[in-house]
């Protein structure tokens, strides 16, 4: 039999349906193979230090412990954000998407660490708080859920939540090997989380498997959960956009994206190849920058005031220990640093290029926009603002969002399923985007994606990350 840690949240909850397992016995495993990875820094340091609740097998998710992003309040836990200012900065009251998910019976495996108020897409931190990639100790996880990302993928918890802004959530479960799932914004509530972006900002899901996501979707979204329908007469249309999501790519991720394709072709899938630019992507990387640094003062001020909390803004940004966050959020401390023209210019972009992809996306008949996750693997630790790929000097960040920011700024429902392995071994994700509130044919799509590229993954030894 599968050792229990590597369940799937589906498998997990009928094994304590039908008590193969009891609910204090699986959290028990966990906690052993928490503790015995703790090198992997995916969980806070006072992870675990709370009281242990009985879990009642009851819910759809009733007695599984789910990983939380370290900026999700959980009454009684701290919320901290991984910046010192919040360090001991303890909620009373639940997040709105974590009381759904008590509420369906989930418990709490541990808060996660994260990339230093999810304003990076490494996962590095200046205190201990970083990360590592399962599949390989020596690389980062991603960014900025790293510690869900490394949990899942390491088997430590079945699933997880995180937040995604411009790639939070996607980036890390593709660098880790798993399932990542960003909804339309607004799709799963906001109340009680650490926002940076109300525009941009969505709490996500992290999984081992796309039906996993869709449990959790139907728990987060308050929607009846659909069951996977009958395979349809024809398989599913799908675009590539050449021009754009495809150019650049490290010849690795290029070499693996490939044969993922040539799988989905060889059982019947249309593949159509889009040759012109869907949007510029400079001027898009810019408005997905710009508006969430034109909206986190405001976002971080209305959290703390929500709490009653004492602290203000500026103490929050003069607290900051990562340097790289540091150098993108310290102008902010001289007042807006962005203007509210180019804070209109930069939603104007969003709206503009939103509407040409779902123009070239009817055109085509197509369900969604396939691409890679990522242009390049898991950057090795030590990684910092600025990086090498494709034999060049890149800015980290704009590296990593490049395909993952576009579904965010157009508020689009975006899948991360795994594609396969480099030859060094490091993971690598295929992306799909869907128009905004195809959550669940998104969901549908991907779920027949990744059943055809199951072959692809690597199975994880269950006495290593």
């Amino acid at each position: 039999m599968t050792a229990p840690h590597l369940w799937t949240l589906r498998r997990t909850r009928a094994a304590l349906r039908r008590a193969e397992i009891s609910p204090a016995e699986y959290a028990a495993e966990l906690r052993s193979r928490q503790k015995r990875l703790a090198d992997l820094c995916a969980f806070m340091d006072d992870a675990g230090a709370w009281p242990p609740v009985e879990p009642r097998p009851t819910g759809p998710l009733g007695g599984v412990p789910l990983a939380v992003k370290d900026n999700i309040d959980v009454a009684g836990v701290p919320t901290t954000a991984c910046t010192p200012a919040l360090r001991h900065h303890t909620p009373l009251r639940h997040s709105a998407a974590w009381r759904r998910c008590a509420e369906a019976g989930a418990e709490l495996m541990g808060k996660t660490t994260l990339h230093e108020l999810a304003y990076g897409v490494t996962g590095a931190h200046a205190e201990h708080l970083t990360a590592r990639n399962p599949v390989d100790l020596s690389r980062l996880a991603g960014g900025s859920s790293s510690g869900t990302a490394a949990a899942v993928a390491a088997a430590i918890a079945p699933a997880g939540l995180g937040t995604d802004t411009g790639g939070s959530v996607r980036i890390p479960a593709a660098l880790c090997g798993v399932v990542g799932f960003r909804p339309s914004t607004g799709r799963y509530p906001s109340e009680g989380v650490v926002r940076i972006s109300p525009t941009r900002d969505t709490v996500g899901v992290l999984a081992r498997s796309v039906d996993d996501v869709r449990l959790l979707d139907a728990v987060l979204s308050g929607e009846r959960p659909s069951p996977p329908p009958p395979p349809p007469s024809l398989p599913p249309v799908l675009a590539l956009p050449r021009a754009t999501s495809w150019a650049g790519l490290d010849p690795e991720v290029a070499r693996v994206a490939e044969e993922a394709c040539d799988t989905l072709r060889a059982v019947g899938w249309s593949l159509l190849e889009l040759s012109q630019p869907l949007y510029d992507s400079a001027a898009l990387l810019e408005a997905a920058t710009t508006v969430p640094l034109a909206e986190t003062r405001t976002a971080v001020t209305a959290y703390l005031r929500q709490h009653g909390s004492s602290l203000t803004f500026d103490a929050v940004l003069q607290a900051i220990a990562s340097p790289d966050v540091r150098g993108v959020l310290e102008p902010l401390l001289d007042g807006p640093a962005i203007d509210p023209g180019s804070y209109r210019a930069a939603r104007l972009v969003g709206y503009a290029t939103a509407g040409a992809a779902l123009r070239a996306l009817r055109h085509s008949g197509a369900a969604a926009f396939l691409s890679p996750t990522t242009t390049t693997p898991a950057p090795p630790i030590g990684t910092g603002e600025w990086m090498t790929s494709g034999g060049r000097e890149r800015p980290t960040f704009t590296t990593y969002i490049r395909n993952t920011a576009p579904a965010a700024v157009w508020g689009w429902p975006s899948l991360t399923v795994p594609a396969g392995y480099t030859s060094s071994g490091l993971p690598v994700g295929l992306l799909l985007d869907a128009p905004r509130h195809h959550d669940q044919q998104l969901l549908d799509v991907g779920h027949r994606c990744a059943h055809h590229l199951s072959a692809v993954r690597r199975p994880l030894d269950p006495e290593t990350p």
